[in-house]
């Protein structure tokens, strides 16, 4: 087994970590009105009676075990823990002698039927792929040798079928292989969890069948899904495969994973180009990517019904959490930021906890519209957003490059697994209500005296951030990691002053001059049910937060009364995120 990678950035202690606030209360409605209130044996059915009455109905186990596992790291909940647990072992229970772990009949595993196609009998290996992460997960977790074993035997049959036997993984899937191929993600992790060397085979046998069905000497980019060297050779996403987001980062992600243990410098590359390509040309100011479900051409962002499918929030904001551990660059934690504030967080009803398919700029989210035309009554969205939800406090705080930092500035309890010179532990206290207010402390928590660098993020937007301790005040210069050093003493308080001006940003679509009013780190929207009520509605309203804003439009003054994005739209009414002829 080849040795891993140094990890650049390792999180806080999730299990001590508490939060306050915002983002606080946006979790816990994670917990309380999706995961304690989805309906397991809905989800397990298409296992118990195969085969499931949607292809890729198996998806969801997976997913709501992944979800669920980093819920009850963070939060210790028992009453998660009794429904995971109960979960994986049904689950496992349905495991065929020979490891299938799927929801098909025998006739149509692993792409065997004649319903090829995106709505053909090709997702096992996806719903492999998901169960592989949620159980995995689960066992990192709580150490329970049976989700791991479970996860060998569905991984040997695999490997026995497109290792051994050579089957096609194009022809076991949909969009010209991605969903199949991103099986990477869990096998990967599955060789880091047991060294087994014929998982690391398995994984270069994925990557090789990016390149697979097509003549060498004269195959073009759009034959096949050439995913390696589509990104190496020209590193944009909307002329790789067939442009399909979620698919495409799903395979960066797992690409990322396996770069950890097998640490190939192209797989690192063709991640950099891509997350480059996206973040430069096809990210919305949201913090998501991708229209009707694909990459767009250049710089073309258009803001109605169909922005920013959920699992694609979610694959952009896991990418960009492997290359801030891997890397430590402060553009990745910027990018976090952006995600989690708004795209990721306007997924989610806080009056419901249902989640939107798409979160368009401009029109109205559709909570548990996609939902209700499936059967079972969930979709890939519904299942995708709580997994990022739960892992908010993964890249929040904790060790960068071998000194605490804290990246977000989310109040409450921060633990940090610091071990400087004298074994010192480092608790920061994060108090007032950001990003409400940007004016706050953070108190240092330690046993005894210690010397040794603190990091704190500068935000890019934020023009005048200033830290002050002890009469000194510290401002940042180059970097945007502001490092204070010195002999920290128990109780040391820095005061944080964040500029929360509104300002004004320009879309990011060629093709428009709209803008949108961004204030901090959260987008702001208008409201219809704000503008009809002349301020927040008194019933069937989550959050009191309201801003204003006058502006010239056309000429003409205008007083915007704006929510932020995430909260916009909860009852379902129309909002506008972008502006047309502000001055």
């Amino acid at each position: 087994m080849k040795a891993p990678i140094d990890i650049a950035f390792e999180s806080a202690d999730l299990s001590k970590t508490e939060y306050r606030g915002w983002i606080a209360e946006r979790m816990d409605i994670n917990v309380e009105k999706r995961l304690l209130q989805l309906d397991l044996d809905m989800i397990l059915d298409p296992f118990i009676n195969r085969p499931g009455k949607q292809w890729w109905a198996g998806e969801h186990v997976g997913k709501y075990l992944h979800a669920a596992t980093h819920a009850w790291w963070f939060t210790g909940d028992d009453r998660l823990k009794v429904r995971m647990d109960s979960t994986v072992s049904k689950l496992i229970d349905t495991q065929l002698p020979n490891g299938y772990l799927g929801t098909y009949k025998e006739a149509d595993q692993f792409g065997q039927g004649d319903g090829i196609g995106w709505d053909g009998p090709v997702w096992d290996v996806w719903t492999h792929k998901y169960n592989l992460i949620g159980l995995l997960t689960y066992y990192q977790a709580t150490d329970h040798k049976p989700a791991l074993d479970s996860c060998r035997r569905a991984a040997d049959l695999m490997y026995e079928n497109f290792v051994v036997n050579k089957r096609s993984f194009r022809l076991a899937s949909s969009h010209q292989g991605m969903a199949s191929t991103s099986v990477l993600e869990p096998i990967a992790l599955l060789y880091r969890l047991t060294g087994e060397p014929r998982y690391l085979e398995f994984c270069h046998v994925i990557i090789d069948a990016w390149e697979d069905e097509s003549n060498p000497e004269t195959w073009t980019y759009e034959d096949g899904c050439h995913l390696l060297t589509s990104l190496l050779e020209r590193g944009d996403v909307s002329r790789t495969a067939n442009r399909k987001a979620y698919e495409m980062l799903s395979n960066l992600v797992g690409l990322l994973e396996l770069y950890r243990v097998d640490p190939d410098e192209r797989y690192m590359t063709a991640c950099r180009n891509a997350w480059n390509d996206i973040a430069t040309k096809r990210l919305y100011i949201t913090g998501t990517a991708s229209n009707h479900e694909h990459f767009q051409p250049d710089y073309r962002l258009p803001p109605g019904q169909t922005v920013g499918e959920g699992c694609v929030t979610v694959t952009w904001l896991q990418l960009t959490r492997h290359l801030l551990e891997l890397t430590g660059e402060v553009q990745y934690a910027d990018e976090l930021e952006r995600t989690t504030y708004n795209a990721l967080l306007a997924a989610q009803s806080p009056l419901t906890g249902e989640v939107t398919y798409f979160s368009p700029l401009n029109g109205h989210k559709a909570y548990n519209g996609h939902d209700a035309k499936m059967t079972p009554a969930i979709s890939c969205c519904s299942s995708s957003i709580p997994r990022g939800i739960a892992m908010i406090p993964t890249f929040a705080s904790g060790v960068l490059k071998g000194k605490p930092a804290l990246l977000q500035y989310i109040p409450g309890k921060h633990v940090l697994n610091y071990c400087g010179g004298d074994n010192t532990n480092v608790v920061l206290q994060v108090s007032g209500d950001y990003p409400q207010s940007g004016e706050f402390e953070v108190e240092v928590g330690l046993e005894h005296p210690a010397r040794f660098p603190l990091l704190l993020r500068v935000p890019a937007w934020a023009t005048g951030f200033e830290a002050t301790l002890d009469g000194e005040t510290h401002t940042p210069s180059r970097s945007r990691l502001l490092e204070i050093e010195r002999l920290w003493s128990p109780g040391d308080k820095i005061s944080l002053k964040i500029p929360l001006d509104i300002r004004v940003i320009p879309d990011g679509d060629k093709t428009t001059d709209s803008v949108a009013f961004v204030r901090g780190p959260q987008v702001l929207a208008a409201d219809t049910a704000i503008d009809a009520g002349h301020g927040i509605p008194q019933s069937d309203w989550w959050g009191d937060a309201i801003y204003s804003r006058v502006a010239q439009q056309n000429g003409i003054e205008k007083t915007f009364q704006l929510v932020t994005f995430a909260d916009a739209g909860q009852n379902k009414e129309d909002y506008s995120v972008l502006h047309e002829g502000i001055a």
